[in-house]
């Protein structure tokens, strides 16, 4: 039986202070909840590395080896671990393969992302030799950030191929956020490097760089017509000659040097393939000379000429 008057009234006033607290509680708890969320997302946890991204032969992941940065340029890493008997590809493949490319266009708060390539490995197949790297790679990226109180948002679109009896494309997307580092009254405070910063200055270590000396590498161009030589001497006595690749322009192809030792260095001699009707002369050639884990030396050799006048393309003459 339902009570009535004043114990009505009563039960009444009992209920409505019961939904008030209710009331009360829960928005006091959405409140909270709202708060909480908000403390969450200001204090996400720094990360100095992505979850591996796995594909078929080959994981890769984005690293960095500083955790803020006061605008000054920093360093961050693409690391490749590849399956036993896969390969992936440096920036002049060979004879086949494709290499990687890295896209930055999705990051914030930078003016640049520039890739450095270690020193490759060279891998033979019956009619096919081409460079790149097994097991593991990382490749060092010099980050230059474009505004020194605000994050930076690193995100990198991966293209790369693993290759062993085939080749497969893999697309990877890697994203990392790296805060500004704290104002103090001196500018801005240090702050402590990762866990991965060592192995990414390895990795720097292993590009090969410009001589100090511009006398230690020098070569010339040799021969007339389609198949030609080029001599390339290094002045500097070793018992293991680095390896030797030469990059050029797409209508010529340089082999495989013959290499030995002599008294006062190591010469290679590469042969080399023109195109029918294409010139060399005037050409700037990239020399690599690799020492794998000890990186190496990377310089430059103009040829002798001026390069022929490029021919208008079809169409030029009525303004296409």
């Amino acid at each position: 039986m339902l009570p009535t008057g004043g114990k009505l009234n009563s039960v009444f006033r009992a209920v409505l202070c019961t939904g008030m607290i209710l009331v009360a509680v829960t928005a006091s708890c959405v409140a909270s909840s709202i708060a909480i969320g908000a403390e969450q997302t200001e204090t996400v946890p720094f990360r100095a590395e992505t979850h591996w991204v796995e594909e078929l032969g080959a994981r890769t992941r984005l690293l960095l080896a500083d955790t803020a940065h006061d605008r000054r340029p920093f360093l961050a890493g693409v690391e490749m671990e590849l399956a036993p008997g896969w390969h992936t590809y440096w920036r002049k493949p060979g004879d086949s393969g494709t290499a990687a490319v890295f896209g930055w266009s999705k990051s914030d708060n930078i003016e640049y992302a520039h890739v450095r390539w270690p020193a490759p490995a060279r891998f033979y197949k019956p009619g096919d030799v081409t460079y790149g790297y097994d097991n593991h790679v990382v490749w060092p990226v010099l980050v230059a950030p474009r505004e020194a109180g605000k994050p930076v948002m690193l995100h990198l679109s991966l293209f790369y191929a693993a290759c062993a009896d085939i080749c497969v494309p893999h697309e990877a997307e890697l994203e990392l956020n790296i805060p500004a580092a704290k104002k103090t009254e001196d500018g801005f405070a240090a702050a402590p490097e990762t866990d991965h910063a060592d192995a990414i200055r390895a990795a720097l270590a292993r590009v090969p760089v410009t001589p100090k000396n511009p006398g230690l590498v020098k070569a010339a161009l040799k021969g007339e017509g389609a198949i030609r030589q080029l001599d390339v001497k290094l002045a500097e006595k070793t018992s293991k000659p680095p390896m030797l690749v030469v990059e050029g322009p797409y209508y010529a192809w340089f082999g495989v040097p013959a290499v030995s030792n002599e008294a006062d260095g190591v010469r290679y001699a590469v042969p080399v393939k023109v195109d029918p009707g294409k010139s060399l002369k005037g050409e700037t050639l990239t020399l690599t000379l690799s020492r794998g884990d000890k990186g190496g030396y990377e310089t430059e050799y103009t040829i002798p000429g001026s390069k022929a006048a490029a021919e208008p393309k079809p169409g030029a003459e009525a303004g296409h």
